[in-house]
């Protein structure tokens, strides 16, 4: 193996121990320091993997907590469009494209006042839970 010369500044006292530590295992000064250094990087190594491992635990409960409030969020939106459907009334062969395009274009309207609510950084959501959560009375809800 090639090896490549550093110089290193150390206190005598460590340099002597060093040398008293090679002779007793019958092995160089390179290979002591060598092994010495490879055994402090491993030992890091490990504590930034054992670091590493906390965050991902940390952000795996917080992805779940997404999935659940998306789960959430999914199911109140079925529930609420079978609850429109079921009690909408039915539609007219005559006035059922009238009606669509009607549709359509408040549905478009809908969706460009969110586009531009989310864009500007606001949303019911933040405005009404997550203010409410940092203030005094943190239940979930804004207070009155």
């Amino acid at each position: 193996m090639v090896r490549t010369k550093i110089t290193a500044r150390i206190p005598p006292e460590l340099a002597d121990a060093v040398r008293r530590f090679s002779a007793m295992k019958d092995r160089s000064v390179s290979d002591v320091v060598e092994e010495a250094i490879i055994r402090s990087f491993a030992e890091r190594s490990q504590t930034e993997h054992a670091a590493l491992v906390v965050m991902l635990d940390q952000l795996s409960r917080r992805l779940r907590v997404i999935e659940k409030s998306q789960e959430s969020l999914f199911e109140l939106t079925a529930h609420a469009t079978r609850f429109a459907m079921s009690v909408a009334p039915e539609i007219a062969d005559a006035d059922r494209a009238m009606l669509n395009a009607r549709g359509s274009s408040r549905f478009q309207n809908v969706m460009a006042a969110i586009v531009i609510r989310l864009s500007g950084g606001k949303s019911v959501w933040k405005e009404h839970f997550v203010a409410a959560s940092s203030g005094p009375a943190s239940v979930g809800v804004a207070a009155e």
